[in-house]
This record gives C-alpha cells, sequence and structure tokens, in this order.
C-alpha cells in the first residue's frame, strides 16, 4: 500500500485513514479494489469499501486468507 500511495516502506499506520493521507482519494480506492482483486482474488464487497483504516482494511484481508495461514 505503501508504494501505491507514494510513501516510505513502514510509514503507514493502521490508524492511518483517507484524512490523515493526503494521497487516499478516491482514485486511490479504485486502484486499491483493483490491486486486492489482481493479488488476492478477493471481490471487494462493502465492508472492504467501507474500511475506515488502514488497520481496518488490513484485518478485513487477513480474515479472508490474503496473507496466507
Amino acid at each position: 500500500m505503501e508504494e501505491m500511495f507514494g510513501i516510505p516502506p513502514r510509514s503507514l499506520s493502521e490508524s492511518d485513514t483517507r484524512d490523515t493521507l493526503e494521497q487516499w482519494s478516491s482514485l486511490m480506492d479504485v486502484q486499491l479494489v483493483s490491486m486486492i482483486r489482481g493479488e488476492f482474488g478477493i471481490e471487494p464487497d462493502s465492508e472492504l469499501i467501507e474500511a475506515e483504516t488502514v488497520g481496518d482494511l488490513l484485518h478485513i484481508l487477513q480474515s479472508r486468507g490474503a496473507f496466507g495461514s
């Protein structure tokens, strides 16, 4: 995600939101959905789309097996 946002590695925090990341725009939402579908084979749904923080997004992806066991 940091690469997509164009920020240094390990600079994202689980508490980061659209309000704290200037780069997190509606266009970035589309890119994130595309990346999730392409990288993890997970079809984004309302739960993913409505995630408010980086941590929320990561926890949802983890619960759906995106990062292996």
